[in-house]
């Protein structure tokens, strides 16, 4: 009976401990915190971004920064999955997916098969996640990942990482997480916004030597799971009125071509209204928003501010919008409109899937800014 007692304990205990045989200590794997995705010479290049973890700690306790370790991984292959297992043969421990946090396409990835193999790969594979921050760049990948912030802050706090806390305080090119990516990716009626994640070389310095610097410098659209066009940040400004996500945007206000204040606008409340008329579509840019004063550079009086403030946000829209027709891209998501108001009249009108744009699509833009009263008490102060 002693016997039987012993025997079924070791039986218990056995069936208790054996779920933990295959767990490895977290020592023991390597965190991948970036992935890139290039195409060169017919082949596609994969790209891994690992960094230390030491430096968080220490950034947090208020401690000394030390430089952040970068380690990159690069392996080619036919496919993306044949490039990852490539990498395998040299990492010299297990590598875990479970932690990335940003993924990159090359413009040539873009323009192959790039993103439905690395979908593919996503959806096939279990440790990946959808709250990925996805990019575009036009430079190496290498180099985007080789960037780091000033004073040695760690790579987890940068745009690449990070980019919804810049955009909160100046909001120009929405950060696009993987899950929204896949969905206008493949709705009908919508075009992917993809950042251009880019090197500025020329901002900053650190012990009076260049530090280059990571920017969001534009975006490039992306419809019926094609790459149509990048423009860059200074042609996209007029994207900003039409999120409704938008956080905080800086307008410098002009007249006749010369500044006269900045503005800070918030509470911004987009509308795109289709109208089908004559078996043609047109539609009404509706616009409102709140707006603080920082400066004023001239003394005029507080309903021209917001006179010029409406004028050149319209002229804003009404450029990106004009840049897009050059290619036929739907740089303003005017074809989503039509789809959720009128999907029988979008699939009448549009082209394989497209909308045909033209110069008079946009009959009226309408853009209301209100002041903050703070604003209006430094007006007429001046």
């Amino acid at each position: 009976m002693h016997k039987l007692r012993c025997i079924l304990i070791i039986v218990l205990i056995s069936a208790m401990v054996s779920g933990c045989w295959g767990v490895r200590e977290i020592e023991h794997l390597i965190y991948v915190n970036s992935i890139g995705v290039d195409y060169v010479k017919g082949k596609y290049v994969f790209y891994t971004q690992i960094i230390s973890f030491g430096n968080i700690a220490k950034q947090e306790a208020g401690a000394q920064r030390l430089p952040q370790a970068i380690s990159i991984g690069k392996a080619e292959g036919e496919t993306i999955d044949q490039a990852i297992f490539n990498l395998y043969s040299t990492t010299q421990q297990r590598l875990a997916w479970s932690h990335v946090k940003a993924i990159v396409f090359s413009e040539a990835a873009l323009k192959q098969d790039g993103v439905n193999q690395m979908l593919d790969v996503i959806d096939r594979y279990y440790e990946f996640r959808y709250t990925i921050w996805t990019f575009a760049t036009n430079e190496p990948i290498k180099e985007v990942f080789n960037a780091q912030p000033i004073l040695n802050i760690s790579v987890l706090y940068s745009q690449l990482n990070d980019p919804q806390d810049i955009y909160r305080q100046s909001s120009v090119v929405a950060p696009l997480y993987l899950y929204k990516f896949i969905w206008k990716w493949k709705e009908n009626g919508q075009t992917v916004q993809l950042p251009l994640l880019n090197i500025n070389k020329e901002q900053w310095t650190e012990n009076k030597k260049r530090h280059p610097k990571l920017i969001m410098d534009g975006v490039c659209f992306l419809q019926n799971k094609k790459l149509k066009q990048c423009l860059r940040r200074s042609d996209v400004m007029g994207l900003r009125w039409l999120d409704k996500d938008t956080s905080r945007a800086g307008l410098m206000v002009r007249h006749k071509g010369r500044i006269v204040a900045t503005l800070t606008l918030e509470n911004i409340k987009p509308a795109i209204i289709p109208k089908v008329d004559n078996g043609k579509v047109t539609y009404q840019i509706k616009v409102k928003a709140q707006a603080n004063m920082p400066q004023l550079v001239k003394a005029i009086p507080e309903e021209k501010i917001s006179e010029f403030a409406e004028e050149n946000i319209s002229e804003e829209i009404r450029h990106t919008y004009s840049l897009g027709l050059k290619t036929q891209t739907d740089v303003l998501q005017l074809s989503d409109a039509l789809y959720r108001k009128y999907p029988k009249e979008w699939h009448r009108l549009t082209k394989e899937g497209e909308l045909p744009l033209d110069k008079g699509m946009i009959s009226t833009i309408d853009v209301k800014v209100e002041m903050f009263s703070g604003s209006m008490s430094k007006i007429r102060e001046h």
